[in-house]
């Protein structure tokens, strides 16, 4: 595994402008300013992996590609939806928080896999 200076510099940049854009949305609710550091904090684990890290082995990358997008499409699909409807900050922050638990734990126990 090794990381990509400048993909993961793309996907710094792509994170950061997604969440502007979520914060931009949730402007004038109570918790605007956490929705877009949270929503860029969740949305950075997940593309970083995607993007900016080659992996040893193919089919490794691939399934860890696989499940860092389907992470990144439910954290932007949860952000949206807390942005757009409003944010209740006690549901933000668990339902987010075991998304992220259960996306780093899976991840961590795939990279410990070895190749068949």
């Amino acid at each position: 595994m090794k990381a990509n200076v400048f993909l993961t510099l793309i996907s710094v940049l792509l994170t950061g402008l997604i969440g502007y854009w979520i914060y931009d949305i949730a402007k004038g609710q109570e918790q605007d300013t956490l929705c877009g550091i949270c929503s860029s904090v969740c949305i950075l684990l997940t593309i970083i992996p995607l993007i900016g890290i080659q992996y040893n082995s193919g089919r490794m990358g691939v399934n860890i590609r696989i499940l860092s997008g389907l992470f990144l499409v439910i954290f932007l699909i949860s952000h949206f939806c807390y942005a757009i409807y409003g944010i209740k900050m006690p549901s933000y922050v668990i339902v987010n928080g075991i998304i992220l638990v259960i996306f780093l734990s899976i991840f961590y126990k795939m990279q410990g896999m070895k190749d068949v």
